[in-house]
């Protein structure tokens, strides 16, 4: 979680390998599969057909591709021929396509960008009840309160104001209470801040 522009979209790419860091650096398990559903498809692959975006996902040519695609799209409970060009999808749809092409990889570590964005109500449900029965891990970028206390075991919250990550375990309503205690704290703190330059300056004068 995090206000926008504090860096959730980044921290993924950060984590995918697509951006490098300035300072720091980034410690993945080699043994461990990382696969991201992003927020949309992008432009240039909307004229691929199903068969041809997920061939995508590999690096290699896979003589099975045609078997794991037809049982991945099962799971997000999508039934579309193989030849269907991408952009004659939905949004819907098309949001259920990012999904598969993610879980087709069979991550150990599963990124979901704004997952629920373009779900109607039943492709919500359809996506709560697969992450309840997911056995590996899932990080989710999400504003949709309901969505992430269904199914989060705690919060990671990117906090613009002091550019830190701050961790909170538990209930996903406990967290928004403390992490909004702590926002309101924080503004004390910046009010008292701004009164006593104020007052400094008015001595100065």
């Amino acid at each position: 979680m995090g206000q926008n522009g504090a860096g959730k979209s980044t921290l993924f790419k950060l984590i995918m390998g697509e951006l490098k860091p300035l300072h720091g650096q980034i410690n993945l398990n080699k043994d461990k599969k990382i696969a991201i559903s992003r927020q949309v498809i992008p432009r240039e692959q909307l004229s691929l057909s199903i068969r041809e975006y997920f061939a995508t996902a590999f690096e290699e040519k896979d003589y099975q591709l045609d078997k794991k695609i037809e049982k991945v799209l099962a799971e997000v409970n999508l039934h579309a021929p193989l030849d269907k060009i991408l952009k004659d999808f939905s949004w819907g749809q098309q949001a259920r396509l990012l999904l598969a092409h993610a879980l087709i990889q069979d991550p150990d570590i599963l990124l979901l960008d704004e997952p629920t964005n373009n779900l109607d109500a039943t492709g919500i449900g359809d996506l709560i009840t697969f992450l309840l029965s997911y056995e590996k891990t899932v990080v989710v970028i999400s504003h949709d309160a309901d969505f992430l206390n269904m199914f989060t075991d705690g919060v990671l919250y990117l906090n613009v104001m002091h550019h830190q990550v701050e961790q909170y375990r538990g209930d996903y309503y406990d967290v928004v209470e403390q992490i909004q205690a702590q926002i309101e704290k924080e503004k004390m703190l910046n009010a008292r801040e701004e009164k006593r330059i104020v007052d400094a300056k008015e001595k100065i004068n």
